[in-house]
């Protein structure tokens, strides 16, 4: 009778553990606000997030230098997609999840990118936009709200309309038209 009673006990907390995690949600949602951090750039310099990127559509790509599943060549057609939307309020921010040792070769390939790369260096701020893999893309609205997320890679189109469907208001702008 004593053991039937420890399995009744065991098998009722194991499923109200469970049907307690239906609730949870993993990381930003699409609604919501982004957290406020700070982080420094390839150079040391400190960017603040949303403060940075306030009035913007910001694309924010987390990424390793040491992730093999992290295309890096995306962080290359993001230049692309820089250059051709800035004028309109777009900017890509790049946020390697991993230290950084400025003797590494292959951070040089990135210090022509003319949008922000930032360092977090011991994944808190991932951690607070609820990151568990890697890459993982925010799209951020200009008032700091999420309005895309997308886990994992991504074609260049696909990134472009994921942030020019915000930038344009629902509508995918596409070469002027």
């Amino acid at each position: 009778m004593r053991s039937v009673k420890g399995w009744v006990v065991l098998l009722s907390l194991l499923v109200a553990a469970t049907l307690g995690g239906c609730h949870k949600r993993a990381g930003l949602q699409i609604g919501d606000t982004i957290p406020s951090v700070t982080l420094s750039d390839f150079h040391g310099r400190p960017v603040s997030l949303p403060d940075h990127i306030k009035g913007k559509v910001a694309l924010l790509r987390f990424w390793s230098i040491d992730c093999g599943f992290c295309d890096k060549e995306v962080l290359f057609s993001l230049e692309s997609l820089y250059q051709k939307y800035k004028d309109k309020g777009f900017v890509p921010v790049a946020v390697n999840v991993s230290r950084l040792v400025k003797t590494d070769e292959r951070i040089k390939q990135f210090e022509r990118l003319g949008y922000p790369m930032l360092v977090d260096e011991y994944g808190l701020a991932a951690k607070r936009f609820g990151v568990i893999g890697l890459p993982t893309t925010f799209v951020i609205d200009e008032e700091g709200i999420v309005r895309g997320k997308m886990a994992g890679e991504a074609g260049h189109q696909d990134v472009e309309k994921l942030f020019t469907t915000i930038l344009y208001k629902g509508e995918f702008y596409e070469d002027g038209h």
